[in-house]
């Protein structure tokens, strides 16, 4: 087995959470501190919201495309980042709205089962 670096995992798992982050705590409702305390309009921020995301996305890809690592440590950086991504899309997710609640839970599903085959790989004991 080659040897995992660990910064890239490492940078990766990071990454995941400030956008994770991003995502939760920045809000556009008329009692969000982008919209009383900066005066910002609901449009501005979410713009702003999915501005900062994306710039976190853009530098997670750069990372994951120039930081050079064996390729046992891009594959487990990807599978913390599809693992902290997914949580974060069962525990912060509302799948109780009848418009598109259903087809984000079956998304969901699938993409746990991505995570389960993702993760055997790493914990099966022989290759």
């Amino acid at each position: 087995m080659q040897s995992v670096q660990p910064l890239k995992p490492i940078i990766s798992a990071g990454l995941s959470f400030v956008a994770l982050a991003l995502l939760v705590f920045i809000n556009g409702d008329p009692n969000s501190f982008l919209v009383s305390g900066l005066q910002y309009t609901p449009a501005q921020a979410d713009a702003f919201k999915w501005t900062l995301v994306i710039v976190v996305g853009i530098f997670w890809l750069l990372v994951q495309v120039f930081l050079e690592a064996p390729a046992e440590s891009s594959r487990l950086s990807l599978a913390l980042t599809g693992s902290i991504l997914w949580l974060g899309l069962m525990l912060f997710f509302h799948f109780s709205d009848p418009s598109y609640g259903g087809t984000v839970a079956f998304f969901a599903l699938v993409g746990g089962l991505l995570v389960v085959i993702s993760w055997t790989h790493y914990l099966a004991d022989e290759f």
